[in-house]
């Protein structure tokens, strides 16, 4: 499947943790409300994990990055709960994959809305994304974490990852997944 056929893929449903039956849809570019809700829904602290910075939630800039992206080699993916009133504007995750234009691998960011970690929705996003990287035949996918992450850390490990000193000060990691493709 070509990255531009994910982008206009149909729902797919996912199952988390104790059984809750969750649908992905790919990321729109009518999505910067629904990605500003995640961001007032999660904590300083979790957007500071994903963005490396603090951010604020708000319409703008950023979230025309993150939802005006290249479909060709980017691909992005929201988790909502389907039996819950807010339906598929209530997302509760996003796994992105950039695809690398001069090697077979690819960058990836993942963001559980806070009040839903724990719950496994952060891993299903994985198996998703690197789905996709077999899908592609890539080497190997990898991540940008900063070391205080102490749970995307762990679910990096729990795939394989070889994670390793980013900076002088050892701020951040990078993640590494080698891909039996």
């Amino acid at each position: 499947m070509e990255p531009a056929e994910i982008a206009s893929a149909p729902d797919k449903e996912i199952v988390v943790g104790c059984g809750r039956k969750l649908r992905l849809r790919p990321i729109r570019t009518d999505d910067a409300e629904c990605l500003v809700d995640l961001g007032l829904r999660s904590t300083p602290e979790d957007l500071r994990f994903r963005f490396f910075s603090p951010v604020r939630p708000m319409v703008g800039a950023l979230t025309s990055l993150l939802t005006g992206f290249n479909r060709q080699n980017h691909i992005a993916v929201a988790a909502y709960d389907p039996a819950s009133a807010e339906g598929e504007s209530g997302l509760l995750g996003v796994v992105r994959l950039v695809l690398s234009r001069d090697e077979p691998e690819g960058e990836f960011a993942i963001m559980v809305r806070s009040d839903q970690a724990g719950h496994g929705v952060g891993h299903r996003l994985m198996e998703e994304m690197l789905g996709w990287a077999h899908e592609r035949s890539l080497t190997r996918v990898w991540a940008e974490i900063m070391y205080e992450n102490k749970r995307m850390l762990s679910l990096a490990k729990a795939f394989g990852a070889v994670v390793q000193p980013r900076s002088r000060d050892f701020r951040t990691f990078q993640v590494v997944i080698d891909l039996d493709s």
